[in-house]
């Protein structure tokens, strides 16, 4: 899977925005820090995807009052249909 720039900078800024905070369980935390290396590298696999879907998943309502952002994120989404 081949994320642009833009959408790396997006999946990125939220999982360091909402999954890296101390106030995240470490399990979580750890989990996502894991997926935000392989986005920097550029080595993402199946796990990665998968905490990424569920990433996008969980926040898209919260981004529903902007319709930018929430394009882009049920884009993200669609991208990572596949992956189940």
């Amino acid at each position: 899977m081949c994320f642009t720039a833009e959408e790396t900078a997006l999946i990125d800024g939220i999982i360091v925005s909402y999954f890296a905070p101390q106030s995240v369980s470490e399990h979580i935390r750890l989990r996502y820090f894991k997926t935000h290396k392989h986005l920097q590298e550029e080595t993402i696999d199946r796990t990665d995807l998968l905490n990424i879907r569920s990433a996008l998943l969980f926040l898209a309502p919260e981004f529903r009052d902007s319709v930018q952002t929430g394009k882009e994120i049920q884009s993200l989404i669609a991208k990572t249909d596949n992956v189940q």
